[in-house]
């Protein structure tokens, strides 16, 4: 059977005894969005005629509505989600981390770059002194 995400649209093979029949709640492996699926049997779309008992109808919407809730639970519970709302930290905490990269990198470069752009040494060392003066305002601030 080939089952496709609602939210990406990727297309996936899953072995049919691994869906029961009242449905099962997946996961999409691309974007990790959830969903329930319920397989839809040929049988019972061609039996239903407009004499359909409606509280049998009835049953149906009610437990589909109870499913939805249930996935929703899911979905405010999930770990994954919340760790998806973490991404501006992480971001921040990269950007960062490039920065001094770079910074690292200028300075054991910096004779080589000076012949190219003759004010790295300069912007260096005041880089260097600004850094100093606010380690001093923190340990200031400490005692």
């Amino acid at each position: 059977m080939i089952i496709i995400c609602e939210n990406c649209n990727k297309k996936f093979e899953i072995n049919d005894g691994l869906i029961p029949k009242r449905g099962r709640l997946l996961q999409c492996g691309s974007c990790d969005h959830q969903w329930f699926f319920k397989t839809v049997i040929k049988d019972k779309i061609s039996s239903l005629e407009p004499s359909v008992d409606l509280s049998n109808a009835q049953e149906i919407q009610e437990t589909e509505l109870t499913q939805e809730i249930q996935i929703k639970k899911v979905k405010q519970t999930n770990p994954i989600i919340k760790a998806k709302q973490l991404n501006y930290y992480k971001i921040f905490i990269v950007f960062i981390i490039s920065i001094i990269a770079l910074i690292i990198l200028i300075d054991t470069f910096k004779h080589q770059i000076n012949l190219l752009f003759p004010s790295t040494v300069t912007i260096l060392n005041n880089l260097y002194e600004s850094l100093r003066d606010i380690m001093l305002f923190f340990k200031d601030l400490i005692k």
